[in-house]
């Protein structure tokens, strides 16, 4: 993947607006629009924003990655902890994150 497939990627892994990730790397959503479509390429204060957002390095963001990779270290840590849980924990786990999952979007439609 290149920088364009990799911006593009994390902000619809993240499910986030252009609008959204020009605020996050302080620039118009054009200029994000023109970085993930490879039209032009984000200066180097912009990537450090966005890199840290994410949680990712500058190396990788700049690399040829497979999606595999686009799973940050916190992630892969959650997901190591849930695979040692039994079944029965797993189910509860679930519960629980869709239940947040949901009031959190309540909050959001309430917001809007």
């Amino acid at each position: 993947m290149s920088l364009c497939e990799n911006l593009r990627t994390l902000r619809a892994k993240s499910r986030i607006t252009l609008l959204e990730q020009s605020e996050i790397a302080g620039v118009s959503m054009n200029s994000v629009y023109r970085w993930e479509h490879n039209l032009s390429v984000p200066r180097s204060v912009n990537l450090k924003r966005i890199a840290d957002y994410y949680g990712v390095t500058l190396s990788w963001l700049m690399s040829d990655n497979s999606p595999a990779s686009l799973v940050s270290e916190e992630e892969q840590s959650l997901l190591d902890m849930y695979r040692e849980l039994s079944a029965r924990n797993r189910f509860k786990v679930l519960g629980y994150v869709e239940r947040m999952c949901d009031e959190g979007f309540e909050r959001y439609q309430q917001a809007v």
